[in-house]
């Protein structure tokens, strides 16, 4: 994938830039999650964080990284469920692939 983020725009005319989360940052992210982590649905919790986090920017206001559990749900809400609709293609690659093949196929296009 491209370094530069990608830009998707929301059917009320947001516009979120996105860009594949690091390792690192997923790291961040499953310390975040904490008691998130734990149950049947830890890993549907991740995958949806994991969309949310890679969101950098709201309308070209950047956006830090959620530090926790509560920063990752007030991103989520920042974003809307207009902006997770746009999002999703992103991440439902239509060939079963990873999120970051879907990412880089919005990148080519």
């Amino acid at each position: 994938m491209s370094a530069l983020p990608v830009e998707v725009v929301t059917s009320a005319g947001r516009r979120l830039a996105v860009r594949e989360i690091d390792p690192g940052d997923m790291l961040d992210l499953i310390e975040a999650a904490g008691s998130a982590m734990n149950g049947a649905s830890a890993s549907s919790w991740l995958a949806y964080a994991e969309m949310v986090c890679s969101v950098t920017a709201i309308d070209g206001v950047p956006v830090q990284m959620p530090l926790s559990k509560d920063e990752v749900k007030a991103l989520a809400r920042r974003i809307g469920t207009d902006g997770i609709a746009a999002l999703r293609p992103l991440f439902d690659a239509e060939d079963g692939g990873s999120a970051p093949d879907g990412l880089e196929n919005a990148a080519k296009n």
